[in-house]
């Protein structure tokens, strides 16, 4: 059950209107019965006081807000039952006026907008890497699989010197001299002899 307020609210909201609006209406109507017939919500009793035109049976239905109207732009278009991508189809229209308006002698062109699933050609090439990739993740010998020591005896120590503090940090190298000589690297030697 609704209380008047509610249900006058809900009213208002509904038509669209104001609560100005609505109780300047009121000085038509003597009678409850009156001011319901013309769909007013206030109506004028015999003192000239302002009163809600609401009988109790009103306020005891269910009151729901008007839905609001959809935006037809925020809906997409769905696509027909059966449908694949292969149906979407786009028509442009080529001028042969160049640049012109394209009014006389246009003509329309189809373009299919499905994917093309063409595989990778197996010709000369070097590929796209997989098998490359996957041999250097199952090799345990591979340098990216190589960690501290074992990187030390691949590299010089220029390319250490070269590498970023965070490219050393991942190969499990000391970020700097100053780290190495604190580690457990400080006698290990680079593969040119080196040490930190």
């Amino acid at each position: 059950m609704a209380t008047i307020r509610e249900y006058l609210n809900a009213k208002i909201k509904e038509k669209g209107s104001t609560l100005a609006k609505e109780k300047a209406k009121a000085g038509k109507y003597k009678s409850i019965a009156a001011a319901k017939k013309a769909g007013a919500l206030y109506y004028t009793d015999k003192n000239g006081k302002v009163q809600a035109a609401v009988y109790a049976e009103d306020l005891k239905k269910p009151i729901r807000p008007k839905a609001k109207p959809k935006d037809p732009r925020a809906t997409r278009p769905k696509q027909p039952k059966g449908a694949t991508k292969k149906d979407n189809i786009i028509t442009s229209v080529i001028s042969d006026t160049k640049g012109g308006r394209g009014d006389t002698g246009a003509i329309k062109r189809i373009i299919d907008m499905a994917p093309s699933k063409k595989k990778p050609s197996k010709g000369s090439g070097r590929g796209d890497g997989a098998k490359e990739t996957l041999q250097r993740q199952t090799d345990p010998k591979s340098p990216s699989r190589l960690r501290g020591a074992e990187v030390m005896k691949k590299i010089p120590r220029s390319k250490w010197a070269s590498m970023s503090k965070s490219e050393r940090r991942a190969l499990g190298l000391p970020a700097t001299r100053v780290a190495a000589m604190a580690g457990k690297l400080r006698d290990v030697k680079f593969k040119d002899g080196k040490g930190f």
